[in-house]
């Protein structure tokens, strides 16, 4: 039978310790109570850090999400201020020269903040100027500064969920050499308790049946095309 693994995960861990104390719960283990109850606590401890370190990882997967959204919202601000432009006599290849700014492609081929800040440069130059340029232009201008602002306030809070993730995935990874010495010494216990006449406790809490194999159905030979 295979006996159940520690494993190299925090998922395949909680997954072993879960089965192992499940199976406990079911049987006398009076002869390895102290190494149960030890087990027991560094699990819960380790699970509870496991499911911190997974809530703030799914924390910082939200956000970033938010600040991909936001930037397409941005990309599209960029074509639509590039569009707009020329018809005030800015050059067609790249009507953000004038404004001090790499050509449009350029723009949205930079990071995220880097992209935001120079949009803002660009909403501040155009409005500088108003009369300048046409209302569809001064409207395009507006677009992609409240576009950049926003990429801007879904970042904010990225350097943040980071650090928590980070902290919760070093508490989690600091129990995880303790988790390991207590899910060995109970095994050990297990395997003595057996040498001393608790026969089965170790199968009980460690060996589970292998899990059955599907049959395969023999192909049938095709009389009609069979050879004679």
């Amino acid at each position: 039978m295979p006996t159940i693994q520690s494993g190299g995960s925090p998922g395949t861990r909680i997954e072993a310790g879960d089965a192992v104390l499940s199976a406990a719960a079911a049987i006398d283990t009076a002869p390895i109570a102290a190494r149960v109850a030890a087990f027991q606590k560094v699990h819960a401890d380790y699970s509870a850090t496991d499911a911190a370190a997974r809530k703030a990882s799914d924390a910082l997967r939200a956000q970033q999400e938010k600040v991909a959204e936001a930037d397409v919202d941005q990309d599209a601000s960029v074509d639509a201020l590039a569009s707009a432009l020329p018809a005030d006599g800015l050059p067609r290849q790249n009507p953000f020269k004038p404004l001090g700014a790499p050509a449009p492609n350029k723009v949205k081929e930079t990071g995220y903040a880097k992209e935001a800040k120079i949009l803002l440069g660009l909403e501040k130059a155009i409005l500088k100027k108003k009369a300048s340029y046409s209302q569809q232009s001064l409207d395009a201008a507006k677009a992609v500064g409240n576009a950049a602002r926003k990429v801007e306030a879904a970042l904010k809070p990225i350097a943040k969920l980071e650090k928590t993730r980070a902290d919760a995935i070093a508490k989690r990874d600091a129990l995880e050499q303790a988790w390991e010495t207590a899910f060995a010494s109970l095994k050990r216990g297990a395997k003595a308790a057996e040498d001393e006449g608790h026969r089965g406790l170790h199968a009980a809490l460690f060996e589970r049946a292998a899990p059955a194999k599907k049959k395969t159905r023999a192909k049938k030979t095709d009389e009609a095309s069979a050879p004679a």
